[in-house]
């Protein structure tokens, strides 16, 4: 079995102290700055013989309360990691019981993140995790997450708008018009679209937001992962990044 694990620094061009150790199995990273929450990725690599996986995982550093920093990392990590653990578990209880030397087609795990904005005020990017585990074809879960750099927490949508303003509104009309546009996309019509939740997914690509929805959640497989872009312009002032620089 192959296995390494590797930290590395992103984005933030800084001082950095770099460890490695005589194993091979991994090397880790510290950025050094002054109190400014940074992002670093933590990549692991594992090839046995009916399982693969490759994955690069988000997690943040610095900032001015390690407490908070830890809160975030936890929930990236609980998103990612009973995922990973489970198809280990099936993987090796699947090809157990076949008592095969090596299948012809391996279990596959994948983890990839794709940072969408970072400027002074806010870092949002989205971990795409993708696993074969049989069957006709894989599939992916999409998890997002939007940091107040200030404030070193995870936003949830609402936290993104000022105190009492109706973002829904404004959202299920921009959601329903692009349904419309291609109606044969989707489960449903847009007279049928039920609205967005308060815990809906969601991040923030350059000047708009984008609200997603899950592999079958509202249309077919070949839609692959739904989304829709909402110009932020269209929340005016009430969106309270709204004069963010990079």
């Amino acid at each position: 079995m192959k296995l390494s694990t590797t930290f590395m620094g992103m984005f933030i061009i800084g001082s950095m102290l770099c460890t490695g150790y005589k194993q091979n199995l991994y090397t880790t990273c510290e950025l050094y700055f002054n109190n400014v929450i940074t992002l670093v990725e933590k990549s692991i690599n594992k090839d046995v013989k009916y399982l693969k996986e490759d994955l690069r995982i988000p997690q943040f550093n610095n900032g001015k309360n390690p407490d908070n920093i830890k809160i975030i990392n936890i929930k990236i990590n609980n998103d990612i990691f009973p995922k990973v653990n489970e198809a280990e578990q099936t993987a090796s209880e699947y090809y157990g019981d076949l008592h095969v030397e090596k299948p012809q087609f391996p279990f596959e795990i994948y983890s990839r993140y794709t940072v969408t904005i970072n400027n002074n005020s806010i870092i949002s990017l989205y971990n795409d995790y993708y696993e074969f585990l049989g069957g006709a074809h894989g599939s992916t879960i999409r998890t997002s997450y939007t940091v107040d750099k200030e404030a070193e927490k995870l936003l949830n949508l609402k936290e993104l708008f000022t105190s009492d303003y109706d973002y829904k509104s404004i959202i299920n009309d921009e959601i329903k018009k692009q349904i419309a546009a291609e109606p044969d996309k989707y489960f449903e019509s847009a007279d049928n679209f039920k609205g967005i939740g308060d815990s809906q997914n969601f991040y923030i690509r350059g000047k708009n937001l984008i609200i997603y929805y899950q592999q079958y959640e509202i249309a077919p497989y070949v839609a692959g992962i739904p989304e829709f872009n909402i110009p932020l312009e269209k929340f005016g002032s009430d969106y309270k990044y709204a004069n963010s620089k990079i």
